[in-house]
């Protein structure tokens, strides 16, 4: 991570910025012949976050099957925009009645659901415990602390860094998947543009367990596979649309939506930390914050 700030330092396109951001795109992406490839960062300063009050989560597609939402019982509500009668923050309860969970999908998730409603402790989300998001939980991100996304567009290579603690996605471009790519956190993208979209196709992600497919802490294996299709709206939204398919956690292929907005910020991104200074003071979080055994340098 130090490598790539001081290349970005190196070449002039990064500079310091006090805010959070989602997809960051630095740089000016060539035009093709038939359709203008969509340009997510006309400058350094155009960052994307969801503005909606339930940004944070998916949006259901207009038909077909669609990821987990809230429970109907028990609906969330981002904290800080509304409290249950009692006053107190409403975490994410699961809806398992979705028809694409399999049977031990649902137990796993029903693990987690019981521990939010005994009100034992606060249910993990990777943004919160400094740990990756994973894909497509990347585009589920924090909406009042807004984690705001930068691209960064170049022939070869599209990078998306989220503004809290710089993690960021590598997208190759026009190339195929390696034979045996290693399972990651954020896995394998391969991209292209297909007229005015970013295609974006995700494979060999890290089956771990705490490694979900959104905010809802719904599992996944490594047949986990992930299509994104970025576009802009217009000049001030984009929108991702985003097919999921793991015959291993889910009965079926499914379907989610997800938009932004740019930011009014105009600030460049500049580099953050996360567990530095974190600590859980009050023992309220189920997972602690990763540890590196080793020094990285």
């Amino acid at each position: 991570m130090g490598e790539f700030f001081a290349e970005l330092r190196r070449r002039h396109i990064f500079g310091l910025c006090a805010t959070c951001s989602i997809v960051i795109c630095i740089g000016t992406p060539a035009q093709s012949a038939s359709a203008p490839i969509p340009n997510f960062a006309p400058d350094r300063y155009t960052n994307w976050y969801p503005d909606r009050e339930d940004g944070d989560d998916f949006l259901p597609p207009e038909s077909g099957p669609g990821p987990v939402m809230s429970d109907p019982d028990h609906p969330y509500r981002p904290n800080g925009e509304g409290d249950d009668a009692a006053g107190n923050p409403t975490y994410r309860v699961a809806d398992l009645s979705n028809p694409i969970l399999k049977p031990w999908a649902i137990e796993e998730m029903k693990h987690w659901n019981d521990m939010v409603l005994a009100g034992e402790k606060i249910p993990f989300t990777a943004r919160e415990r400094c740990y990756p998001p994973g894909v497509p939980a990347w585009n589920v991100f924090f909406r009042l602390a807004p984690p705001m996304i930068f691209f960064v567009q170049t022939p070869e290579k599209v990078l998306m860094i989220w503004r809290m603690d710089n993690q960021v996605r590598h997208v190759y471009m026009n190339v195929p998947h390696s034979g045996n790519p290693k399972p990651s956190w954020h896995g394998e993208s391969v991209g292209h543009y297909q007229g005015s979209t970013l295609v974006v196709d995700t494979i060999a992600l890290l089956d771990h367990p705490l490694s979900f497919v959104d905010n809802y802490r719904t599992p996944h294996t490594d047949q986990l596979h992930v299509v994104e299709r970025f576009r802009l709206i217009d000049e001030d939204n984009v929108e991702v649309n985003i097919y999921v398919e793991d015959p291993g956690a889910f009965t079926t292929p499914w379907n989610a939506v997800q938009r932004f907005s740019r930011s009014t910020r105009r600030e460049p991104m500049e580099e953050t930390i996360c567990a530095e200074g974190n600590p859980d003071y009050f023992n309220f979080y189920t997972v602690p914050i990763p540890q590196a055994d080793t020094p990285d340098f």
